[in-house]
């Protein structure tokens, strides 16, 4: 690992150390650099299309590290797939090319595949914004950045900084003369909407900062000394109340859980039980202005929906708890509910498959038995008592089908059978035992709909302490 890659991470342990997990994880820089310069920005056009000329966005936090061009391009097609407008592109560094290379590729593809892109920019690396602000211009102003609002204004956000004044007298002027108003002097006024996650909400957020266009609640998790509680909606409430009441928009977080396992002072876990599939709902009920999943690629966190690669992780640590952790079954449901968030569905009913067939799944769980205890370099994460030992499930069922089953086995042990209704189904059943966790539905006549298997067996106690979910499809 670099000197540099060295740097960066000593400094977002160092920053995050008083709020374990609520932080992203820095990439590291690239083993090799990307294989064609960086295209130069185009002229902005009226509003060729802008998603939020005529839906409600949907959005992907990205961590940006050293990707491959062809990996960029794989991520970018599969996220367009999925019913995705745009990455927030969450970024550390405008300098090393580790980073500039991906933002770079990622561009190019973007612009090529009808995707968009905007900047987060992650203050756990920047002390102002004079340092990536020319960046940023050189950007804002291209065919594949997200422009948002009957003005079309370039989208920018970040993750932290609500407690620096940049030599200004307050935060929301730091912010507003070093950023908005110094883009729009140069010609380039933007639309921000930040995620400060180290500042709290209040009903009084807006009187506090009232030069943003918006804001997100970064916490879409409980926090690690809460016990074992659903996820909470208090803060997305406030926040959206109070941007209601003061003309501002609200982006609203969604992540099935959160574990970090990576050195003393980065080994937490928030708990991804009663999470995912209770906030599809919460969003549904809320209709925020848009959403971001948290994350698409952010392995160290274990929170990534999307693809996740290889090299950003190289000479880290967290490829020893997520290789073979594929979260890519998530994508059996993430479509419906994009599709229902879009056509401003208030509940999950509308939720069904986007694949023609009569069922469609995902199942996630821990691959140890919580109560048996683990041992590795590190020892068990903070948070690990709200843990549990069960299988969560989220089934899809088509228009005209009746009569399926899903039933959970674990092991020698089956957890439970639900009756499946047409629409959006959840269920979670405790109970979880050493052995593989299968989930099968069957029609009336006994036969098998879909089904998956995890292919990691979970162990009985005494292994690594690997709080990650495995997360299989249903086909």
């Amino acid at each position: 690992m670099s000197t540099n890659s060295i740097y960066l991470r000593l400094k977002q342990k160092l920053t995050h150390k008083s709020i374990p997990g609520s932080g992203s994880t820095t990439t590291t820089p690239p083993t090799q650099p990307a294989t064609f310069p960086p295209t130069q920005p185009t002229t902005s056009p009226s509003n060729p299309g802008n998603p939020a000329a005529t839906e409600k966005p949907v959005f992907f936090h990205y961590m940006i590290g050293s990707i491959t061009d062809d990996h960029c391009r794989q991520d970018v097609v599969a996220a367009k797939a999925l019913g995705a407008d745009a990455f927030a592109l969450n970024t550390n560094s405008v300098t090393g090319t580790w980073a500039t290379d991906t933002i770079a590729s990622l561009f190019r593809h973007a612009e090529h595949l009808g995707f968009k892109l905007f900047f987060s920019f992650d203050m756990t690396g920047f002390n102002h914004p004079n340092q990536f602000r020319h960046y940023l211009k050189s950007y804002v102003g291209r065919s594949g950045y997200f422009k948002y609002g009957s003005n079309s204004l370039p989208l920018v956000s970040t993750f932290n900084g609500g407690t620096g004044t940049f030599g200004q007298p307050s935060v929301d002027a730091g912010w507003n003369v070093e950023l908005k108003q110094w883009m729009a002097i140069n010609g380039a006024p933007i639309y921000f909407v930040p995620a400060f996650q180290d500042v709290p909400v209040t009903s009084s957020y807006y009187s506090t900062y009232p030069s943003l266009d918006g804001a997100m609640n970064w916490n879409s998790w409980p926090h690690n000394n809460q016990g074992q509680i659903a996820v909470q909606i208090t803060d997305d409430q406030t926040l959206q109340n109070a941007g209601r009441s003061a003309g501002k928009t609200f982006l609203m977080g969604i992540s099935p859980l959160q574990f970090k396992h990576m050195d003393s002072g980065n080994n937490w876990y928030r708990r991804g039980e009663a999470n995912l599939e209770i906030r599809f709902g919460q969003v549904l009920q809320l209709q925020p202005d848009f959403i971001e999943f948290q994350t698409w690629n952010d392995t160290g966190e274990s929170h990534y929906m999307g693809l996740s690669w290889p090299e950003p992780i190289s000479g880290t640590t967290i490829g020893s708890y997520t290789n073979g952790y594929d979260h890519t079954g998530y994508n059996q449901i993430l479509p419906a509910f994009i599709k229902a968030f879009k056509a401003g569905a208030t509940n999950t009913d509308s939720m069904v498959p986007t694949n023609g067939a009569a069922a469609q799944g995902t199942f996630w769980h821990h691959t140890l038995v919580t109560a048996a205890g683990c041992s590795d370099y590190l020892g068990p994460p903070q948070g690990a008592n709200t843990a549990e030992d069960r299988v969560t499930a989220v089934v899809l069922v088509a228009s005209g089908q009746s009569g399926l089953k899903a039933t959970v086995t674990s092991g020698s042990k089956t957890l439970g059978t639900a009756n499946l209704k047409t629409g959006y189904n959840s269920f979670s059943y405790p109970g979880v035992i050493a052995g593989q966790v299968i989930v099968k539905v069957t029609n009336a006549a006994d036969a098998i709909v879909i089904s998956g298997t995890g292919p990691i067996s979970v162990s009985g106690g005494g292994g690594p302490c690997n709080y990650n979910f495995q997360v299989v499809g249903l086909y």
